[in-house]
């Protein structure tokens, strides 16, 4: 029986595709995003890389997006470390 995936109950569109990409952590369903700001923001968050957001013309979004991706790496920093034997 195949699992169900969290969104595949949303309708189509931007949001099914960023929650694909964030579920999944596959960049390629940024790919479907329609809004190229929307899209850059999407592959920031999937590879956790501020990168992506320096190519958002939206002053808002890309502030958005570098927050969340700060957020994002220190999140992954402190997941490592709080694993580590000490």
């Amino acid at each position: 029986m195949a699992h169900a995936g969290k969104c595949d109950n949303m309708p189509d569109g931007d949001n099914k595709s960023l929650c694909s990409a964030m579920d999944q952590k596959a960049s390629r369903f940024c790919d479907l995003i329609s809004n190229p700001d929307s899209r850059h923001s999407c592959v920031a968050r999937v590879q956790i890389n501020s990168y992506a957001c320096d190519n958002i013309k939206s002053i808002r979004l890309r502030a958005e997006c570098l927050y969340q991706v700060r957020k994002d790496q220190a999140n992954s920093i402190y997941t490592y470390q709080s694993g580590k034997k000490i």
